[in-house]
């Protein structure tokens, strides 16, 4: 797997052909390789150690798929690259998706990924803000101003009757320790952030209080899509790019820690610079437990649903969107999350992975 960015390509490493047990591929093999060039809008890192795995234990690679990594920065230039042909497959949360939609786009999700919501608006535990009508004059951090949070968070604020740029504003933060010092220097008065994030503050010792709504609770978080054309033309990538996914998240939720070595080793750039691993692990451990919870809700590996949408789910978010402005006509989610390409994740040998991922613990 590769992540592109404007500088750096970052290649897999020994830990990755260990845990696979996978040779070099012959030239026959390659040339029936098909890339993916997937847009990813956050760096690698505990929330997305899911894909790392699916490449060191050569779940891409049995399928047939070689997985580019496009990390933009923002949901926007996945929408963007995703109609321009430029990527195969996008991850955003729906918000932006739903937007595109009422512009003409003709896309289509094909992988439930997060099954929970992960967004939520995060003060100090000290913080004056007490209720959402306390944002009023508030400046919240995001982190960038092309995110789906900047528009869930208007979503959530929108039902306190409280209007972006007029009575709050946002500005760019990042994340990480950028947007945690923002909070604390008092730069911004909340984040519009997502679970790790908050997970991996609270790890170092900074409390918080969250703000949502029991609506947006309800929704589910980061989808995969891709356009209606390339899912006609490329129904046997699909398929095994989510199978893929669906054993990498199975694995990740039997060991979170193999699974977060396993990214160390493939990113050394996820490792934060003075920390040790085994600091790291502990606070990335937090992290990605609470991911987990959200990955895995309603138990998709008894249920046969990895990927799989809730029609309620779908109208819920479609429903939301419209109420809080997010967008400004209606959309048939329902009718852009057709579920075709469900069975296939599905036919995989669970215990197998769960047996490997056990295994996993050893690879340090």
């Amino acid at each position: 797997m590769n992540i592109r960015r404007t500088t750096a390509l970052l290649a897999a490493v020994a830990l990755a052909s260990s845990l696979a047990g996978c040779a070099s591929e012959s030239p026959a093999a390659e040339a029936s390789t098909t890339t993916i060039e997937f847009g990813l809008p956050t760096n690698m890192g505990a929330n997305n150690s899911p894909m790392a795995v699916a490449e060191a234990m050569g779940y891409f690679a049995e399928e047939g798929l070689k997985v580019d990594i496009v990390v933009t920065g923002d949901s926007t230039s996945i929408v963007q690259g995703i109609d321009s042909g430029s990527l195969d497959i996008g991850s955003t949360p729906p918000e932006p998706i739903l937007q595109a939609m009422t512009k003409g786009s003709d896309l289509q999700l094909v992988y439930n990924y997060i099954r929970k919501q992960t967004g939520s608006l995060a003060v100090l535990a000290d913080s004056p803000i007490q209720s959402l009508d306390d944002f009023r004059g508030a400046v919240i951090g995001q982190a960038s101003l092309g995110t789906s949070n900047m528009l869930l968070s208007e979503g959530i604020l929108a039902s306190a009757g409280l209007t972006p740029d007029v009575d709050y504003s946002h500005l760019a933060v990042g994340t990480g320790a950028a947007a945690l010092q923002a909070l604390k220097g008092g730069q911004v008065d909340a984040l519009s952030l997502w679970d790790t994030e908050y997970a991996a503050f609270e790890a170092q010792g900074t409390p918080l209080r969250y703000f949502t709504t029991d609506e947006v609770a309800s929704l589910f978080s980061t989808t995969y899509f891709t356009s209606a054309e390339y899912a006609a033309d490329n129904a046997a990538t699909i398929e095994g790019f989510g199978r893929a996914m669906a054993k990498a998240t199975l694995f990740t939720a039997t060991n979170p820690e193999a699974a977060l070595r396993i990214m160390y080793d493939e990113y050394p750039d996820t490792l934060v610079a003075g920390n040790s691993i085994d600091d790291q692990l502990a606070i990335d451990l937090v992290a990605l437990e609470r991911r987990i919870e959200l990955l895995t809700a309603g138990d998709p590996q008894a249920s046969g649903t990895w990927g799989a949408y809730d029609e309620s789910a779908l109208k819920a978010w479609a429903a939301f969107a419209l109420d809080a402005g997010i967008i400004d006509s209606a959309v048939d989610a329902v009718a852009a999350a057709p579920g075709t390409f469900v069975e296939a994740y599905n036919d995989f040998d669970g215990d197998a992975v769960i047996s490997e991922a056990k295994n996993g613990s050893a690879a340090e």
